[in-house]
């Protein structure tokens, strides 16, 4: 009996160990079910209108993103956003309007002095020209980067000085050309504009890009998955007229060898080169994490740009 009594003892403790190794497990899968401590976001629209609209968007990006427990509430024209397992950036990532042109590159400026455009001359003249009066209209005859080089110091230096909104209103031209417009200056651009020229930089180079030939709107889905090299991409996919001018336009860049850049909210993505006509999706990539790329494919596919700016 006492034998029996000691094996029955044995049996409880082993049991009891197997059970409590149970409830662990149980506790560590809803630990990770939960997705960790919820993080909140809340962000103010400029305008009232389609707010409803927007509320929908965020939500609907949030869940392409896979973002666990996500929710978005309104209260006048403050929304809120919240979601488990996430990070405040991962959140005001999906808040940017997501404003994607897809653009020929026509021209680089790299300070070597190659650069040149056959854009025409200004029809309009912006204000900032006469507060640096000679200099603007130096400027506007230079039609290559070696002309610009050529122009004189004070000339150069009066467009140095400039603050970023007024060198966002020169003629694109003389955004490239101008050695002494930088990017630093460049990158706090108002929005582009789908139907004019802009100026981007791909690291030092400013680059001088076409009016957008396909927009965010001609997208019907995108997502997040890993190349064949395991780095992390994103495909977009079409809608029908969308893919008939997406398709256009990698034909007459692989015939020039151009390049097309994908510009997100006046970020310069990436900018390939075309080798081949393109009849289906086009592919995104750029060194992502897995969730930058998923937070670009939800951007991309979560119903276009937002209505209206959050901030």
């Amino acid at each position: 009996m006492a034998l029996r009594g000691r094996q029955m003892a044995v049996l409880v403790a082993v049991m009891v160990a197997v059970l409590a190794i149970a409830v662990a497990g149980i506790v560590v899968v809803l630990s990770r079910v939960g997705g960790g401590p919820v993080t909140t976001l809340t962000v103010t629209a400029s305008s009232e209108g389609d707010l409803e609209v927007t509320r929908a968007m965020l939500l609907a990006r949030m869940q392409a993103a896979r973002l666990a427990d996500p929710k978005v509430t309104r209260t006048d024209r403050q929304l809120v956003l919240s979601a488990r397992g996430t990070t405040p950036e991962q959140l005001r990532a999906l808040t940017r309007p997501g404003r994607l042109h897809l653009r020929r590159v026509a021209a680089a400026a790299d300070g070597s002095g190659t650069a040149t455009t056959t854009l025409p001359a200004p029809t309009s003249t912006p204000a900032v020209a006469a507060t640096i009066g000679e200099a603007y209209r130096a400027a506007a005859a230079v039609t290559t980067e070696q002309e610009a080089q050529a122009l004189p110091a004070s000339v150069r230096a009066a467009f140095a000085a400039l603050p970023p909104q007024d060198v966002a209103t020169l003629p694109a031209r003389m955004r490239l050309l101008i050695p002494e417009i930088r990017c630093e200056q460049l990158a706090t651009r108002p929005a582009d504009v789908a139907g004019e020229p802009v100026v981007a930089c791909e690291g030092p180079v400013k680059l001088l890009l076409d009016p957008a030939t396909v927009t965010g709107a001609d997208i019907s889905a995108a997502k997040a998955s890993r190349s064949d090299q395991g780095t992390w991409i994103v495909t977009a996919s079409f809608k029908p007229d969308g893919q008939a001018k997406f398709t256009n336009l990698s034909k007459s860049l692989a015939d020039a060898q151009g390049r097309l850049a994908i510009v997100l909210d006046n970020v310069l993505i990436s900018a390939p080169q075309v080798v081949g006509v393109i009849p289906g999706d086009v592919q995104v990539t750029g060194m992502f994490t897995e969730s930058q790329a998923r937070v670009l494919a939800a951007q991309l596919g979560g119903g276009g740009e937002l209505p209206v700016t959050l901030s």
